[in-house]
């Protein structure tokens, strides 16, 4: 937790909140939360939402490049939307929330100054249109990410939009948004993310070759997997019915972590353990990993996500109502005097898997396990669906998530 103590103390300097524009007394000299576990339980919650239940289709997307782009929104929020993204981010003081944004923030630039073990960028912006009158502090405060655009010009308000978007994630994402996305809105919050990790310990090319890889016990491929045998640090989580792994990234600040269920419990094994996913059992099932001789076989893949209505559909079902709705939402904070909501929400990530690490650029039955710690060589073979997790080992922040279910999809 050094880089987030070094942190506070450079942004307290550095960020300067004019009086009464987030609160009756905005004081930044309150110390920076260490506590980050409502950004990952939201990061979560927002999986288990999205999630396409009882469907071979693959998933992918970035929790926190999500709940950054929203909590641009709070920051503008007030009354009852204020209220609703409070208990939905797991949030509860602007002005702390602020700290805590801009610490992290911080933090992930100064990776990035400071080593090349991997790359991780987050495209994050909030576009009002230039007709609005935005309060003068608010502007001074978040003026990397707030932007006006004129989007009755909707061709240039999407190629504005689209070019940070691709100069972010280095192309991977270069059409964020269409004219028809953004033409007449008011706002709109749009959000990417890339991150490109070379593993700790990577996999020989010659040691990859076709296996057979489960959708469902009937309906199965043949794909590229790749091998290595090593000593990695292995679990059982007896809580989510599964079996973890991490694969660490060069530098060990970032890791994959793979959720495994038995191939005998199937479907319902698979749903249960996304069920019962929060934040608690995943970090209690990584911190009672322990190291073991492994012999690990996972598929090589490539996801591309894009998560448009059904990402506003989601975190209205989580409780963030009035943001989406033009005659309730209540974002005064930026603009006291125009009736202002979110008219889209865009999320698009993508995520390779190849020999030599990671880029990315998002009822059922309850199932026990209980299995005694192996003193052989294990193997820990990817053949089936499976959950996979980008993840801050520093910050315990869930940077990417997906599920890989079938080869075809």
């Amino acid at each position: 937790m050094k880089w987030l103590t070094t942190s506070v103390a450079v942004i307290s300097l550095a960020v300067f909140v004019q009086p009464q524009c987030f609160s009756e007394n905005d004081d930044l000299s309150i110390p920076a939360s260490s506590d980050l576990s409502g950004i990952t339980g939201f990061g979560l919650d927002l999986f288990k939402t999205l999630f396409p239940y009882n469907s071979t289709r693959n998933f992918f997307f970035s929790p926190y490049s999500v709940w950054n782009a929203l909590t641009l929104a709070y920051f503008g929020s007030a009354g009852n939307t204020q209220a609703e993204l409070e208990n939905v981010l797991r949030v509860s003081d602007k002005v702390r929330t602020l700290k805590n944004w801009r610490t992290l923030e911080f933090l992930y630039e100064m990776r990035q100054t400071n080593n090349s073990h991997y790359t991780f960028n987050l495209a994050n912006r909030a576009y009002f249109d230039q007709t609005l009158n935005l309060r003068p502090c608010v502007k001074d405060i978040l003026h990397n990410e707030l932007q006006l655009l004129d989007f009755s010009k909707p061709n240039e308000a999407a190629a504005t939009i689209n070019e940070f978007v691709s100069n972010t994630t280095k192309g991977r994402i270069p059409n964020l948004v269409g004219a028809d996305d953004v033409a007449n809105a008011q706002m709109v919050l749009a959000n990417a993310a890339f991150f490109k990790g070379t593993w700790l310990y990577q996999f020989k090319k010659s040691a990859t070759q076709p296996g057979l890889f489960y959708a469902t016990p009937t309906d199965y491929y043949f794909v590229d997997m790749m091998r290595q045998k090593g000593n990695f640090r292995h679990g059982v989580s007896e809580e989510l019915g599964a079996h973890i792994l991490e694969l660490p990234y060069t530098g060990e600040a970032v890791s994959m972590y793979i959720l495994l269920p038995p191939f005998i419990t199937g479907e319902n094994g698979f749903n249960a353990m996304v069920e019962r996913l929060n934040a608690d059992t995943l970090h209690d099932a990584i911190d009672n990993m322990w190291r073991i001789q492994v012999e690990v076989v996972i598929p090589k893949f490539k996801l591309q996500q894009s998560v448009g209505d059904e990402l506003m559909l989601a975190l209205s079902n989580m409780g963030i109502r009035d943001l989406f709705d033009s005659a309730r939402a209540n974002l005064t904070t930026f603009d006291p005097f125009t009736n202002l909501s979110v008219g889209k929400s865009i999320h698009k990530a993508f995520v390779e898997v190849s020999e030599e690490g990671t880029e990315a650029a998002a009822a059922t039955a309850l199932i026990s396990l209980r299995i005694a710690r192996p003193a052989g060589p294990e193997k820990f073979e990817c053949n089936h669906p499976f959950l996979f997790v980008i993840y801050d080992n520093l910050t315990k922040n869930v940077l990417f998530m997906g599920a890989y279910k079938n080869p075809k999809a």
